[in-house]
């Protein structure tokens, strides 16, 4: 198989990310951080290998996907071109989310909230088209 991503959710990626060629290694990524027990594996970055990466060598994106496992909700956040988005929830929260890959902080919008089953769904949608903005759910644009 192809990997189609890399996935950066533990400490231990920084040198080699995970690799991931199959929904099912989107999955088990997913299920990692809902079982983690440490606050900060509760987010993963992904990057499609599908995607131009910038002059700098650096890629042109940034996927960041949390969960929240007492909720089974989780978020997205999409940068490439200057653009921003992240996931529109279906009601506002009192606070910004915060979730950590890593150890790294990430922050969403208050009302960034979906599903942990869209979750899946817009990850895979992700690795799979190349890279593309999932139509799956719902976006909104960021500062």
């Amino acid at each position: 198989m192809e990997v189609e991503a890399r996935a950066y959710y533990k400490s231990e990626h920084t040198s080699a990310w995970q690799e991931i060629a199959a929904p099912e290694d989107v999955d088990h990524v997913i299920d990692f951080l809902l079982s983690s027990e440490k606050e900060y594996h509760s987010a993963a970055m992904f990057r499609s290998t599908k995607r131009q990466t910038l002059p700098s060598g650096h890629p042109d994106h940034e996927f960041i996907v949390g969960v929240n496992s007492d909720s089974q909700m989780g978020a997205i956040t999409f940068s490439y071109d200057d653009r921003n988005f992240a996931t529109v929830g279906a009601s506002e929260s009192v606070d910004e989310l915060f979730y950590q890959v890593a150890g790294h902080e990430a922050f969403f919008p208050e009302n960034a909230e979906i599903h942990i089953d869209l979750i899946r769904k817009a990850v895979k949608e992700f690795v799979f088209s190349g890279g593309e903005l999932p139509t799956c759910i719902t976006w909104q644009s960021v500062a």
